[in-house]
C-alpha cells in the first residue's frame, strides 16, 4: 500500500493537519535557519528580482497543482459513473433473468447472479476483500458459463436472452472499470513534480527579507497550509474507493438480495 493510500487509513482531519503539519514545519525550520545565517538586510536587497522570480515559479506549481487536480477530479467522476453503471446494469439484468419464460433456466440463472451479487456485497470488507475478489471472479465466469450454454426455444426467449447476454457484459465491464480504478494511482513522476515543486515554491519564501519575521513566518505559514491541503485534496481523489470522499459501492447488488429475499 503506497504512503498516500495509508494516509488515507486516517480520519480526515488527522489527515490534513498532518501535512499541514508537516508543510508549516518545513516553512518555518527552513526560514529560520536562513534567517540565521542570512542576515534581513542582505535578502532585502534582492527583494525585487526575488519578487519577479517567485511569481514566475508560484504560477509554474500553480499550473502544475490545477493540472493535476483536474486529472485526478475527471478520474474521479469516471470511476463513480461506472459505479452507478455497474447498480443499474446488475438490477436490470436480474429482472431479465426473472422473467426469462424457461423457469429452470431462470432459476439456474438467478441463482448464479444472487450468489455473485452476495459475494460482492462481502467484498465491502478491506481485510478480505482481496480474497473475496478472486472468489466473485469465479462465479462471475461460471454465471458467464451458465448463461452461454442456454439454447432458447422461442423467439421471447431469444430476445430475452440476447439481453440478459448484454446486460452481463456490461456488468462484468463496469466491474472490471470499478476495479481498475480503485487500484491506478498517479505516476510516480508526478508526485516527484508536486512534492519538489512544494517544497521549492515554499523555500522560495525564505529568501524574501522583511523587518518583521512574525508577519513573514505567518505568511509562508499560510502558503505553506494551503499548499498542503490542495495536495491532500489530490490525494483524495486519486484514491477513489478510501477516503472519506469516495465512490462507494454498487448498491444495485443489495438491492437485488433484498429483493430476492422479499419474494421467497
Amino acid at each position: 500500500m503506497s504512503l498516500s493510500a495509508q494516509l488515507l487509513m486516517l480520519p480526515q482531519w488527522m489527515a490534513v493537519s498532518s501535512l499541514v503539519v508537516i508543510a508549516v514545519a518545513f516553512s518555518v525550520v527552513g526560514f529560520l535557519t536562513i534567517h540565521h545565517f542570512i542576515p534581513v538586510k542582505i535578502r532585502q536587497i534582492h527583494n525585487d528580482v526575488a519578487g519577479f522570480v517567485f511569481a514566475t515559479l508560484g504560477v509554474t506549481y500553480g499550473v502544475l497543482l490545477a493540472f493535476v487536480v483536474i486529472v485526478v477530479w475527471e478520474q474521479f467522476n469516471d470511476a463513480k459513473a461506472n459505479v452507478e453503471n455497474e447498480s443499474s446494469s446488475v438490477i436490470v439484468l436480474y429482472k431479465n433473468i426473472v422473467t426469462y419464460p424457461d423457469k429452470i433456466a431462470s432459476d439456474a440463472m438467478r441463482d448464479g447472479l444472487l450468489k455473485y451479487a452476495s459475494q460482492a456485497v462481502e467484498e465491502q470488507d478491506p481485510v478480505r476483500a482481496e480474497q473475496l475478489s478472486v472468489n466473485s471472479i469465479i462465479t462471475m465466469n461460471q454465471l458467464l458459463s451458465l448463461i452461454d450454454g442456454i439454447v432458447p426455444d422461442s423467439r421471447h426467449e431469444e430476445i430475452l436472452y440476447a439481453q440478459i447476454l448484454a446486460n452481463l457484459n456490461d456488468l462484468a465491464k463496469y466491474r472490471n472499470l470499478r476495479y481498475q480504478a480503485m487500484h491506478e494511482e498517479l505516476p510516480s513522476a508526478i508526485w516527484i513534480g508536486v512534492v519538489v515543486g512544494a517544497m521549492i515554491t515554499i523555500s522560495f519564501t525564505f529568501l524574501f527579507g522583511t523587518e518583521n519575521v512574525w508577519a513573514h513566518i505567518i505568511m509562508m505559514s499560510l502558503l505553506a497550509a494551503l499548499i498542503a491541503v490542495v495536495v491532500y485534496v489530490v490525494i483524495e481523489m486519486d484514491h477513489p474507493a478510501m477516503g472519506e470522499v469516495n465512490i462507494g459501492f454498487p448498491h444495485g447488488y443489495s438491492k437485488i438480495l433484498e429483493i430476492a429475499k422479499a419474494q421467497q
